[in-house]
């Protein structure tokens, strides 16, 4: 079967690290293709010089597609440049380890999988109140639920095979509504119809994300995760199987405004998918 990677970016100069880990997999994907929001012309400029004089980066088969929109819009764009048989999610700010493109395939290329998600560590220079907040949560994702749910993966280091994105594609009623929770749509949309995942944690990145900058935008950014997945489960009637659902308790003292946030989140996003959500055209 034939890969491809692709790396959803929009003006992010930390995809020279990603380009430069893939460069280095043990085995190269046959394509990768850098499906871009519209970056700006001095971006791509400097992009075009790192390509030509970085060595190594020659090794890999670089495609460019420029699809202006929102990160779900790039990706739904995306999906009908998608030839190879298998497809390989890698985020802008993740860089993998040497071996990962051979552990997050091999499921899927020896049949015992239809879709994989491996393992994010992120990396913390020096770690405060927020940082040690998402890396407890992390911890408790990669720890515990993945083995209780494999919809809990986040989309960035994911592979499919291609034939499930052509089948089922993203759903863009909730482009506006769910932050970062279409990833767990498509996957619990997976599972419904069939498909087998499977979590690898041996094909982990190393994950560079920005932080939220204060407390205030800390809450921001966690309640619009928590309403979106909200919205995710009720749209797919997760909702019960998730209540019952024995997690990890989060032990960081955030996790006590996470506690009180999410029965509001729960409500709005309750409120948001049949007056609103579910009434846009599919």
């Amino acid at each position: 079967m034939r890969i491809v990677v692709e790396i959803c970016n929009f003006n992010d100069r930390r995809l020279k690290d990603a380009l430069r880990g893939l460069s280095l997999q043990s085995r190269l994907p046959d394509r990768v293709l850098i499906a871009d929001g519209g970056s700006s012309a001095g971006f791509m400029d400097e992009m075009q010089k790192f390509q030509k004089e970085e060595s190594g980066i020659d090794k890999l088969n670089i495609e460019w597609k420029i699809l202006e929109g929102t990160p779900l819009e790039t990706r739904q764009k995306s999906i009908d440049y998608l030839d190879e048989e298998v497809t390989v999610f890698l985020d802008s700010d993740e860089v993998p380890l040497s071996n990962w493109l051979g552990d997050i395939t091999s499921p899927i290329l020896d049949g015992r999988a239809d879709f994989t998600g491996g393992a994010m560590s992120s990396v913390i220079a020096k770690p405060d109140f927020i940082s040690s907040y998402y890396k407890e949560i992390e911890d408790r994702i990669y720890g515990s639920d993945v083995t209780l749910d494999v919809t809990y993966m986040p989309l960035g280091n994911t592979a499919w095979k291609t034939e499930i994105l052509k089948k089922l594609r993203f759903d863009m009623r909730l482009a506006k509504s769910c932050g970062e929770a279409e990833d767990y749509d498509l996957e619990m949309r997976s599972i419904d119809s069939g498909y087998r995942g499977i979590y690898v944690p041996a094909a982990l990145v190393r994950h560079y994300q920005n932080f939220p900058k204060s407390n205030w935008d800390l809450m921001k950014r966690r309640y619009e995760y928590l309403l979106g997945a909200s919205i995710v489960m009720i749209k797919n009637k997760r909702l019960g199987r998730r209540v019952r659902e024995k997690r990890a308790r989060i032990r960081h003292p955030f996790g006590k405004v996470e506690a009180v946030m999410k029965p509001l989140a729960l409500m709005h996003g309750y409120l948001r998918w049949h007056l609103v959500v579910s009434r846009r055209p599919a």
